[in-house]
Order: structure tokens, then sequence, then C-alpha cells
């Protein structure tokens, strides 16, 4: 058009405006809109300001597609997906239909079904997806707590910063170049527990561990430990025998009558000793006398403790000098119910004959306590008078003997935690049932509970009084929540497990079913209050710390468990046997020894009476289990399992024998060595494996010597051994031979033969391009004659060697990798 107009002169292109003009005004219907030149310039800017206002969404657009399309993204292509993707977080609803369309009715139910199946599953994945994750992240974090507590465990340093002397083992065990990781006080425990084990094995009367125990803790120099320990010995006295399940045994009456009667009597002779001690540093004031006894003793005491404005709320008189109540209620708190008769005899009030006469029924009762008609008489008198006096002493002697309000506290006159213990221990009914009336009664069961569970470690102040915690818990009976507690402060570690161990030679100890249990569990049908103790745990917790120092000693702690039994039968002693010798590597001094004649030197184990095949056999296994090959084909050979040995010896074999010599102590050479000891013993003494594991271990020694002539560039020697081997075809005549006696070899050896069928190849084209010359076989199999044998014949039956190789490779019936037939081939290929 512009070409055109270029041609056309002014006079033509105004012709060609009024023919178009006229055009336009024939058109009658279209409307004619004049504007001025004003108009226009209006309308133009506002079409251009509504253009610039679109202009950089526009732009942005523009800039936005060519950056992501510069990545290889389209822009328009994902705007236009974005908007068909559906926002609805479910599957939509079925289109609505009409109620008369039957086929479409159908296909709805049908997809509706459809769609409530998947959304079932769905739900059905997501709930077992969590289910399972937490039941992971709760496995991991038992394992990680389980991993934490022993870690902590491996700490040797001793928070009382106690330097231990150099001493002599207890035991003659020869260490390896290590000190023993006990302190003074592991010590002076591991002489009686040695000693203890020695007399159990031989047969002999068993002596009191709890006794020798607490003998060697008061030579510690510690009071408060030694004070511990004499309660626990206290309770050990039981004069009843516990049998069968520990559990069930301590909720009978009559055991828990005993026990009761038992922390009791100790409660009430340390008192004693209190009172003495006092009254002794205070001999001016209390005026003791020369008269000696229970009574003048109490006596003194109260001229010592008994404050003066305490007199003027006592009642019913004196005794001797002294008020009566006080002096029954300090009888009675130190054992002395007879004394307490004898001293109050002399008052004759009406209270005070009537509990006298109910100490003259207990002192002669048997059961430890008082009838239950005088019981019930005198909870009848305090109810209806004496609950209601001054005296503290009184209403607390007829609580006790009465065993009224065993809830109430009695603070005026019990100070000390021994005096509230010693008062509940004292209004205990062993024979009422835990979910009597709470009111009425206190069962042992509820006291347990009371101080375990209500009170706690936190109203004792626990960590700053361990020993005080630990007594109360062993008072009541909870042993296992006692010795729990007291393990979990790292310097009283050592005095929990020896307590553990004195009561479970006691058979006092609740035990759990499962060696795995936690430290301190309960299982469904345990009476309440009851808690069972994981002594295995504990033991081998504590033996953690020094069982690669101390093995022998370690092993006396674990025979305590010699009765337990594992999840499977299995004996929980063997078993810390054999986790004990992994850990601490004393396979000779703990197992014995295979001495070179065979004969075996007896080890430590050997003094428990065990079944050392056993013993050593699982130990075998473990180290098997752990990848410690080595030391469990020794130990399979020092309990007899000669398959075994084979097995693994052939396996390592298999593995190592193809690799190069790396000198004294490497891997191959400690291997070949092993086997080359175990082979001379088996030719020399015999053996129990099968002719076919010995041939194997035999043959792969040939190829330990071969591929050590090989590695040392001895083609020559090598060859000539690979020849006497018979497992290669060297010659076109043995192919088929050779071939068929494959399936014949072991599986490890059949492992080597990719390495052999290289060698082989190698030390060919070795030799082929030395020139160095080599005996030709005829295919007879013997030598040619000398004429027939110079450089050129040898060359030739290298490259014969070298065809047959290949063709021996190609014809056994295994799958050799490419990489080694690729190899075979070059090489053959620049012989030939």
């Amino acid at each position: 058009i512009f070409s055109k107009m270029g041609d056309m002169n002014l006079s033509e292109l105004l012709q060609q405006a009024e023919q178009l003009s006229s055009h336009m005004a024939s058109g009658g219907e279209l409307p004619r809109v004049d504007r001025s030149l004003q108009q226009i310039l209006h309308t133009g800017q506002q079409l251009w300001q509504r253009t610039t206002t679109v202009q950089p969404g526009v732009a942005a657009d523009q800039n936005a597609a060519i950056l992501l399309g510069s990545r290889g993204l389209d822009l328009p292509h994902i705007a236009h997906s974005l908007q068909a993707l559906s926002t609805a977080r479910t599957l939509q609803p079925l289109e609505p239909l009409a109620d008369t369309d039957i086929q479409a009715f159908l296909r709805n139910e049908r997809e509706n079904a459809i769609i409530t199946a998947i959304e079932d599953a769905k739900r059905r994945t997501s709930e077992q997806v969590d289910t399972l994750y937490w039941k992971q992240q709760q496995a991991e974090w038992e394992q990680t707590k389980q991993d934490l507590l022993s870690a902590f465990t491996h700490s040797s340093s001793d928070l009382l910063n106690i330097t231990v002397q150099p001493q002599e083992s207890v035991v003659n065990v020869t260490r390896s170049g290590q000190g023993s990781s006990l302190n003074a006080q592991e010590t002076a425990y591991v002489a009686v527990v040695r000693n203890y084990n020695q007399e159990v094995l031989q047969g002999g009367i068993r002596p009191n561990l709890a006794e020798s125990l607490t003998s060697a803790a008061r030579g510690m120099g510690d009071q408060s430990v030694a004070d511990l320990w004499t309660l626990v010995q206290c309770l050990s006295e039981m004069p009843v025998s516990v049998g069968g399940d520990a559990a069930e045994a301590r909720a009978s009456p009559r055991v828990q009558t005993a026990l009761v009667k038992q922390a009791r009597s100790h409660l009430e002779q340390s008192y004693v000793a209190h009172m003495r001690q006092l009254v002794y540093s205070r001999l001016e004031r209390a005026q003791l006398g020369g008269v000696p006894g229970l009574v003048p003793l109490i006596r003194a005491y109260l001229e010592v403790v008994l404050p003066a404005h305490v007199l003027q709320s006592l009642e019913d008189g004196q005794a001797g000098g002294t008020p009566v109540w006080p002096l029954i209620f300090f009888c009675m708190r130190a054992g002395g119910a007879k004394a307490a008769c004898q001293a109050a005899a002399e008052n004759s009030s009406p209270a005070v004959v009537e509990i006298v006469a109910a100490l003259e029924q207990l002192e002669k009762s048997d059961s430890g306590r008082l009838p239950p008609d005088t019981e019930k008489k005198l909870r009848l008198s305090y109810k209806r008078s004496v609950k209601s006096f001054t005296d503290s002493f009184k209403r607390a002697v007829y609580c006790i003997l009465s065993r009224s309000e065993p809830h109430e506290d009695h603070t005026d006159i019990i100070s000390t935690t021994d005096d509230y213990m010693w008062l509940k221990l004292s209004q205990v009914d062993c024979e009422a049932e835990s979910s009597a009336n709470q009111q009425d009664t206190l069962s042992l069961m509820q006291l347990q509970t009371l101080l375990f569970e209500t009170y706690g470690e936190s109203h004792f102040n626990a960590w700053q009084q361990p020993i005080l915690y630990a007594s109360v818990l062993l008072l009541t009976g909870q042993f296992e929540a006692g010795i729990e507690f007291l393990s979990r402060v790292e310097i009283l570690r050592c005095h929990a497990v020896h307590i553990a161990l004195a009561l479970h030679e006691m058979n006092l100890l609740a035990l759990p079913a499962q060696v795995n249990a936690p430290m301190l569990s309960r299982e469904a049908n345990d009476p309440e209050g009851v808690r069972r103790l994981n002594l295995t745990r504990l033991i081998l917790l504590y033996t953690r710390k020094f069982e690669t120092t101390d093995p022998c000693e370690a092993l006396h702690y674990c025979f305590f468990l010699r009765s337990l039994k594992g999840k499977n039968g299995e004996s929980v002693f063997s078993g810390c046997i054999s986790e004990l010798v992994l850990q601490s590597k004393e396979f000779d001094a703990l197992l014995g020894r295979l001495e070179p004649d065979g004969c075996r030197t007896p080890g430590i184990i050997d003094r428990f009476k065990v079944d050392v095949s056993e013993v050593t056999e699982m130990v075998a296994k473990d180290s098997e289990r752990k990848g410690l090959y080595e030391d469990a084909i020794k130990l399979f050979e020092l309990a007899q399992n000669h398959e075994k040995v084979l097995e693994l010896l052939n396996k390592l074999l298999g593995q190592i024998v193809h690799q190069s010599d790396g000198g004294s102590g490497s891997n191959r050479s400690r291997v070949v060595e092993l086997a080359t000891a175990i082979a001379m013993r088996f030719k020399t003494h015999g053996h129990s494996a099968s002719p076919n594991s010995a041939a194997s271990l035999f043959l792969l020694l040939d190829l330990a010597t071969f591929f050590s002539l090989y590695h040392g560039e001895k083609f020559a020697d090598a060859l000539e051994v690979l020849k006497k081997l018979r497992i290669v075809a060297l010659s076109r005549e043995e192919v088929e031979l050779r071939v068929a006696s494959v399936s014949t070899l072991g599986s490890d050896t059949r492992a080597v033969l990719p390495h052999i069928l290289l060698a082989a190849m190698t030390i060919t084209f070795k030799l082929y391009r030395s020139g160095q010359p080599q005996a030709p076989q005829s295919p007879g199999g013997g030598m040619l004659n000398s004429s027939q044998s110079g450089s050129g014949g040898a060359r030739n039956g290298l490259q014969e060697q070298a065809r047959a190789i290949v063709t021996f490779a190609g014809m056994i019936p295994m799958r050799l990798h490419t990489d080694v037939n690729a190899r075979l081939v070059q090489l053959e290929a620049l012989i030939n």
C-alpha cells in the first residue's frame, strides 16, 4: 500500500478521499458523529490512560514468563493447570440425579460405594501409619534410655574422690596390663562374695551372707551405711521361711507379721542405743544411778528430754517418781512391754491398771498382738474418754494397743522418722484386707502405698537423705523399691547391689519373669504394693564398671543368677558369662585354652560347676553373631564342635586366601596361621568333622600357598602347585575332567575359582612374555622328551594352556563376572 502511495500525486489522493467521503455519505442507516479536535484529543487521552493502567500487570506477567522460561518452565501452561485444579479437600459428591433415572441412580450408588471404600482405606492406612510410627518412636526411646543408663555405669570415677592404694587382686588372674577398677568398699564386698560362693560350691552349710556383708560394711568407717546393713541383717533373720514366689509369699499374713515384728524390733533396739548414748552424754542431769536395766535408763532419759511445761498436761500421777504415761510409752518404744508392767504396777489408776493388764497379755501372745476382745475393749475406752484427754502419751498408748485411729500421726510426741515408722508399724494389722475401711484399720499394703506413692521421694527429701528414704522402704517390706532407689545414687550403688544379693539368697526378693524387664516393674497378678526388681539388670550394670579389668570378680557376681532362666529357657548365668568373656577378651583365663597336644587347660568357670562345653559354645555363637569369627573358631574348637570350626574357617579362608600377604600380623597371615595350626591338630589328633569339610580346609591351605607364590612372582613354582591341585584345566585333554570335578568342590573353594583362573592366566602370560621355558605336558599328562622341550615347544605349550583355561572357564557351571571373562579373553588373545 505504501509503495503505491509513493507513485500517486496530490490530486489523485484528493480524488480518492472525495470518493471515500461520498461512500460514507451514501450510507444513510449509520449515524454520523461529528467531533471537534478538542473532543478527539480528550478521547485519545482517556484511551491512553486506560491502556497505561493495565500495562504494569501485563509487563509483570511478561517478565515472569521470561524469567521462568529461562528455567524451562512454561508459565501460561502452569497457570492453565492451576486453574484446572480442584480446591476440594475430599472427593466431591456426585451430581444430583432425577429419581426416575434408574441407570444413573445405580451408577451413582456404585461410585458412592467406591468412594466410601477409598475413604475408609485412607483412614485406616493413616491410623496404622500413626500407630506404627509411635510404636517405633517408643521402642527407640526405650532403647535410648537403656543405652543412657548403661553409659552412666561406665564411669569409674568415685564421687567421693577416694584414692585407692595399690593392692593385690582378690583372685590370682592374669590381667591385660590394666589395674583394678574396684575401690576400697567394692573390694571389701568382693572378698565376702568370693568366700560365700566358695562355700556354696563346696556344698557345705551356707554362711549368712547378710551377716558377713554387715561385718564388712562396719569396717568401712561410714556409720549410716553400717546402720543400713544392721537393718538388712535384722530383716533377713525372720523366723519364718519364704518359699516359692517371693511376691506371693510376702503377701501372706504370716510373712507380713514376721516382717513387721522384725522391723519394729530393729527400731526398738536402735532407740535403746539412742537413749543410752544421750543419757551417758548428760549424766549429771540424767541422774542414772547404778541400777542396771531398761526402766532406770528410761527414767534417766525422761529427766533429760521431758520438758517442764509438758508435766502440767500429764494425767494419772506417777510411778516411782516418774510420770506414768511417758514411762509406759517409752518402755513400749524401747520394746520393753514387760518392763512397762513392772514400772507401772504401783500406780492404781483405772486406766493404768487396764493398760498394764493389756501389756501382760501382749507379752504372753505368740502373734505379737492382743486378743480381739481386749483390743475392742481398749478401743471402746479410747473413744469414750481417752480420746478427749490432754495427755498425749496416754492417747498414744491406747491408740497403739487398740490400733485405733491409725492415720493419726501424734505429732506432739512423734518427732522423728524412726518414731513415725515405729508408730505406724505398731498399728499395722497384717490380717486386715487392703480394701477395708481405711479409717478403722491400717494394712501393710496401705502403709506401703502411703509411703512410696503418696509421700514419695520429694516428701522425704530422698536425694539429700538417700539412706533414710531407703530405710523407710526397707522397714515396710518394699525391698525392691529401696534397692532400686539406692542403685540410682552412684556412691551407694555397690551397697544396693549387695543388699539385693543378701535378700535374694534368703528368697525375700521378688524378681520378674522376663530378664529384659525394667529395673522396677509390676506384673498383672501381683498383690497391691508389690514390685519386682530385675536383679540381672542390676548386677550387669554394676559389673560393667570392672568387667574388663576384673573379670573373675564379675563372674562371682553373675554366679548369683545361676537359678534364673531366660525367655527361651536358657541359663542367665551362661548368658552373663558369654557377655563377660566377650567384653573382657579373657578367653584363656575364663574358659580355658587348648594346648598344642589337644588337651584343654581348665579356666575359671570350671570352679563354678557349670557345663563348660555348653557355656563355651554359647560364647562362640555370640562371637559368631557379632562377626568375631576368629574368636568363634577358637571357642568352637574349645567346645569340641569341629564341624563348626571348619565351616567358619573355610568361610574365612575363602574370603582372604586370594589376597596378597601383608606381612606378619595382617588379616591374611593371621587367618592362615590359625588354619594351619588347626589343620595340624586335626591331622595329628583326629576330629569329628565331615571328610568334605576337612578336604576343603586342606585344599584352601594349598591354595593359600599357591597365591603366596603367585603374589611373590614365583610363577613357575606357583604353576607347579596349581598342576598338583588339579582344579583348573591346563591342557585340552583335562578340560572335561576338570569341569566335571568343579561340582565336587565346596562352596568356599568355588568362590575362589575366578581368582584362580585369573592368576593361572596371568602366570601363563607372564611366562610367555618372559620366554621362561617350562616343561610342557604330553597329552597323557607326562613330560615330553628333551627334543620337544625347546623354547618353541614351551611357547606352544603356554599357548595351548591359555586356550585350555579359557575353554575351561566357559564350560564350568558357574556365572563368572564379565570383568573376569574379559580379562581372560584379553590375556589369551595377547598370548595367541
